[in-house]
């Protein structure tokens, strides 16, 4: 990746499209931006960074874009937290099949497979275990044509994840407003909000079983929602639950019968279960 110009300055970055890109540029400039540089990481993706005078106003204006639905962000201006963002925003690829990445990364990733770019808000960038772990049996388990029910959909990563992998449709609830516009905007983004509905509705009140549902929502979700979750789940179809500790398998398991486990994942102190 070759870092901007406006590194040693306080910046904002922007992610944008070719399409919006003028727009963007003429919204920084009305607000009284004069240095910007486009960077162009994808075929379709445009990157602006915008250096501004001081840190306040950095991240006042990216709040104001952000309520403005732009997906901005500001960048540390140098150090060991610019390094950090630079590894950040660095695509993760999983399998060699799909790869999550921030929209702002300025990172190239024209030739990365089954890019999905995530905006602001909500829980899951691909980096966390229990994310990852997921993700992975998502890989192994997504075959094409599943109707799939994310519960705790945060950012909407796994939805987009089954997506990828060639899922029909996915439905992704949450208890937070945030995570719900979060999943909706990142729909947008990767051009599945046809495919993508994200709701606030109480699981109890989504209609029908899916092939696959997956709920990364802790040992106390899976216990509030085990009936659900397992009401939900189609004969044939499968469930996956994570955020548990290896010692709570047990008990998880046993809360989601007459479902059987299947498979278990664990990584340090995390663990998934899937259940059929």
């Amino acid at each position: 990746m070759r870092l901007s110009r406006c590194d040693t300055g306080v910046m904002i970055v922007v992610a944008t499209t070719v399409g919006e890109l003028a727009g963007v540029l003429g919204r920084l400039r009305d607000v009284g931006v004069r240095s910007l540089e486009v960077v162009e990481p994808g075929a379709a993706r445009r990157v602006v960074v915008a250096a501004l005078d001081d840190e306040a106003g950095a991240a006042g204006l990216a709040a104001m874009l952000r309520a403005e639905g732009l997906a901005a962000v500001t960048k540390p201006q140098g150090g060991a937290a610019l390094e950090r963002w630079v590894s950040d925003t660095r695509p993760v690829c999983f399998g060699g099949r799909l790869t999550v990445c921030p929209a702002w990364s300025e990172h190239d990733r024209r030739d990365w497979p089954g890019l999905i770019e995530l905006g602001f808000g909500g829980f899951g960038n691909g980096r966390h275990p229990t994310t990852r772990q997921m993700i992975e049996v998502l890989l192994e388990r997504i075959t094409g044509g599943e109707r799939v029910l994310d519960v705790g959909c945060g950012s909407g990563i796994l939805g987009l994840c089954a997506l990828r992998l060639d899922a029909a449709r996915v439905v992704a609830v949450d208890v937070a407003d945030e995570a719900v516009q979060a999943a909706r905007r990142n729909a947008a983004i990767n051009s599945v909000d046809s495919q993508l509905e994200a709701t606030l509705a109480p699981l109890a009140e989504v209609e029908g079983r899916f092939d696959a549902v997956v709920a990364n929502i802790a040992r106390a979700g899976v216990a509030a929602l085990a009936e659900e979750l397992v009401s939900h789940t189609a004969p044939g179809g499968w469930l996956a639950v994570g955020g548990i500790s290896p010692s709570q398998c047990s008990q998880a398991a046993g809360f989601l019968s007459p479902l059987v486990e299947v498979e278990r994942r664990t990584e340090g102190e995390w663990s998934t279960l899937v259940l059929s």
